[in-house]
């Protein structure tokens, strides 16, 4: 990956998807507490939301890559409110990366 996109829009199980690449920028995975903060940003806009973390492996022999994302599903009911909601999650992400950050000593 030579230039990755903190949050990005992809193809999810019934809509759009917006998937947040936080274990490239954070260096660690979103915490629950991380994740129920996200949701409540969300619950906003949204009548309900779908959020996954995932933790994937990919090893080959000369290789091995651990990879921390976060998926939100977007709802074909929030359809043309995908700008409103990634801005919503990029602000999640920075602000939870930043966190971070300003606590380590």
């Amino acid at each position: 990956m030579s230039d990755p996109a903190l949050v990005f829009t992809g193809e999810g199980r019934t809509g759009s998807r917006l998937v947040v690449n936080f274990g490239v920028f954070a260096g660690r995975e979103a915490t629950e507490a991380e994740i129920y903060r996200l949701a409540q940003a969300l619950l906003e806009e949204l009548d309900s939301v779908e959020i996954v973390a995932e933790q994937r492996y990919q090893v080959a022999a000369d290789v091995e890559a651990t990879v921390h994302q976060v998926y939100v599903e977007v709802p074909r009911s929030a359809e043309g409110r995908e700008a409103r909601l990634m801005s919503l999650v990029r602000a999640w992400a920075e602000d939870a990366i930043a966190e971070r950050r300003r606590l380590a000593p």
